[in-house]
Formats: structure tokens, sequence, C-alpha cells
């Protein structure tokens, strides 16, 4: 009977190289999933200024944050040396400079946004109500209004989250207002000529910690999905991140 020693030593080196190639497998599995979940969004970070009373009347700490709307991704600055915009897309529309912006937790922020593009109409004239602020409304060169007639809106910022039980519900969409043909004028035969734009400044207060996402609702794509392809699935031009963050 022959011995079976050379058949457990094959063995036991067959169970060291699988090991091992196991642990390459998801040391490179790891390495892969870190690279592309990397966030290359430009980060803006919420500064707070003294307090400030809610409408609930409690004290909270009031944070401020401003980013702008542009009709191409060149003037809104988010996307580095754009040159080739990340990937060759120099007329898409983008917000900018920032797209990931970090909020502190519990905290009144207002958040001021200049825009400088054209628009249209919404698909849905949901959109075009402002809703989560505090009191319902945001300021439009300076006037409160809760709407804007869903005809007449460049873009939305639209800021929310999935449902979870690990984190508190934020919720905040404000539509803005379009820059008309004649304001666009000069833009249109020198795109480094911006129109005045439109200052849209509003608020909202945060509760716990947590990860959100924001997007444009106004149909800025191309002709599929409704206008909703192209620059809109693209993070980082008409989507982004919010971070809440404790501390």
């Amino acid at each position: 009977m022959a011995s079976s020693t050379p058949s457990k030593t094959k063995t036991a080196v067959g169970a060291v190289i699988a090991l091992v190639l196991g642990i390459a497998v998801v040391a490179g599995v790891g390495f892969t999933l870190h690279k592309v979940s990397a966030d290359p969004q430009p980060k803006e970070y919420a500064t707070v200024h003294g307090t400030i009373v809610g409408p609930d009347g409690k004290t909270y700490p009031h944070a401020f944050i401003a980013d702008g709307v542009y009709a191409d991704p060149i003037n809104s600055k988010a996307h580095g040396n754009c040159a080739t915009c990340d990937g060759g897309h120099p007329s898409w529309p983008s917000y900018g400079p920032y797209t990931h912006f970090v909020l502190p937790a519990h905290t009144y922020v207002t958040m001021t946004l200049t825009v400088y593009d054209s628009g249209g109409s919404l698909n849905t004239p949901y959109f075009g109500h402002v809703v989560g602020t505090v009191g319902g409304t945001a300021t439009y060169d300076g006037v409160a209004q809760s709407s804007l007639d869903p005809n007449n809106v460049e873009h939305t910022f639209t800021l929310h989250g999935l449902p979870t039980t690990t984190q508190d519900p934020l919720y905040v969409s404000v539509p803005l207002p379009l820059n008309t043909d004649k304001e666009m004028a000069a833009y249109n035969n020198d795109p480094t000529k911006l129109p005045v734009g439109h200052k849209v400044t509003f608020s909202f207060i945060t509760a716990g910690a947590g990860n959100y996402v924001w997007n444009c609702e106004y149909p800025c794509g191309d002709s599929t999905y409704q206008g909703f392809g192209a620059v809109m699935g693209q993070l980082g031009y008409m989507s982004g991140k919010v971070t809440v963050v404790n501390g």
C-alpha cells in the first residue's frame, strides 16, 4: 500500500497556495473598491458665525455656505483644469466651485447660490415650490417667495437621503430662477462674460450626522430620459453630496 505522506504534503501546499491567492484577491478587491469609492468632488465646509433662534424657539449655531450654478464647467471651476472637462464635456452646466458640502449637525444653515444659467420648463411643477426651508421660502434677489413659475426655472437644488433608520431625514428643495435671453446675450457671444446672475438665499436646520445627496430636478440633460440623460447622471455637475458631521 502506497504511503499517503506525499498526498498530504500536496494537499497542505495546495491549501497554502489557495490561502495566499485568496488573500491576494481580497486585497485586490479592497484596493479597487477603495480607489473607486475615493471622493474627487471639491468640498466646501460651512462656517459658523454666532447663533440664531429657530422657528421652534431653540437657539442654534448659525452656519453659512455659498456656491454658484453655471452654464458651463469652465466658469464653475469645479473640475480642476477644464481643458478636457472630465472627459470632454465643455458645454455641460455645472455647480461650482464646490459640489460636496460639509455641514455641522444640529445647526441652522443659510445657503446662498448665485445662478448664471438659462432654463425653461420643469417636467414636474412640484419642483417649482420651495420645500424644507425655514419659513417655507427662499429669498430671490432680496424678495422672499415660496415658489417660482415652473416654466421659468434654471435648475433646482434638491437635497435628500435614502429612507433609513440609521440617520435623520433631511429634505430641502429650492427652484432657481433662469436668466432671460437678454441677460444671457453677452455670455452667448463670449462665455467669459457672465450675466449678472440671480442671488438665491435660503435656510434649513440639520439634525444628526449623516450622508446625503443633492441633485437638480430641472431637465437640463440631453433628450434621453425626458431630459435627464448625460449631465444629469454625472456626479459633480448637476448632482453632488452633502455630509452632516458632529463637532
